[in-house]
């Protein structure tokens, strides 16, 4: 006990002076393990149980009132090994930042995901993390993907109109060339009232191919109905795969769940379209995600699930994980 009490007294002693004129910090973060048996579907590969620490994460974040309004916000966010696959315990950087914020919205400075990826987390069943998350397959299109986390970015957000918000993301491409550009310009719109979410998104990206554009255009939608809720999602993906030519891809997702009681069921099917003029199919494949979650707590959660990914081509290849997991939130 006397060990307990010189331990806190220590930790009160450095910590006071660094937070003593800023009482507006909060340090939380978010425990997600996983167990799972996951099989490629390719023949002669083997099935494997896995532990996965998906997006577990650690970081503070906080403001500091400036006057007259406004405010300098920060937020440093970090994934956390959290079953030791690497050792390292800190892993790569997750939403971090540094900016201003008054009655013209929030601007800020660092890594962050984009409005395009964001405006797909309000019907995402797995946190964008595992197997079983719908980002497997929507947000790609020959060979790119959208459903990402953009460093050396700015990002605008509007504050709230009525039901309405904006946000606006410009990441340059620092190493450009004469013959090379992957800046990327995201912005997104969302409509959030009672029991109606809306969100429209567009993001370019400066092709490889000098003097072209890539581009994804995103719709979402969901309803919710009492102890049930239901959402779809379209995309529509262009990339250019020379000079003067360039293929479509349209990915579509209809997802809902039902709560009864502390336990929910939701399912979720994705479709991203071929994108092959021609001969066997390319970047075409279904997804069929199913969840049963039991809520201990608002921050704590046990649940099971099950993904079939059909990936179509010259052969078709069906993958499968089975298992489930617990998040706790802190």
């Amino acid at each position: 006990m006397k060990q307990k009490l010189i331990a806190l007294a220590i930790a009160s002693a450095l910590s006071a002076p660094a937070f003593a004129d800023n009482a507006n910090i909060n340090v939380y973060g978010k425990a997600f393990l996983t167990f799972d048996q996951h099989d490629t579907g390719v023949a002669g590969a083997s099935s494997a149980m896995r532990v996965n620490t998906n997006a577990s994460r650690f970081g503070v974040k906080g403001d500091e009132d400036l006057g007259d309004g406004l405010k300098a916000v920060y937020q440093y966010e970090v994934e956390m090994d959290a079953d030791g696959s690497t050792g390292a315990g800190l892993g790569k950087t997750r939403n971090s930042f540094a900016g201003l914020q008054g009655e013209f919205g929030k601007v800020v400075l660092g890594i962050h995901d984009s409005p395009f990826k964001v405006a797909h987390n309000a019907i995402e069943l797995f946190d964008n993390t595992t197997s079983w998350s719908a980002i497997n397959t929507i947000g790609k299109s020959a060979g790119k993907d959208y459903n990402t986390r953009q460093k050396n970015m700015v990002q605008y957000w509007s504050p709230k109109m009525g039901a309405l918000t904006a946000a606006v993301m410009y990441s340059p491409d620092e190493a450009k060339t004469a013959t090379k550009n992957a800046s990327i310009l995201s912005m997104s719109a969302t409509f959030a009232q009672d029991e109606i979410y809306a969100a429209a998104a567009y993001e370019s990206r400066a092709d490889v191919v000098v003097g072209t554009t890539d581009s994804a255009f995103r719709l979402v939608g969901k309803f919710d109905l009492a102890d049930a809720w239901l959402g779809a999602m379209f995309e529509n993906i262009k990339t250019n795969t020379n000079a003067t030519a360039s293929v479509t891809g349209k990915n579509v997702e209809l997802v809902g769940g039902v709560k009864m009681g502390a336990s929910s069921f939701a399912a979720s099917f994705a479709k991203a379209g071929s994108t092959a003029a021609t001969g066997a199919a390319a970047n075409d494949v279904n997804q069929l995600s199913l969840k049963y979650a039991y809520k201990f707590s608002k921050r704590t959660e046990a649940f099971a699930a099950y993904a079939s990914k059909k990936t179509n081509g010259a052969t078709s290849v069906t993958a499968t994980t089975i298992g489930g997991g617990i998040v706790h939130s802190f």
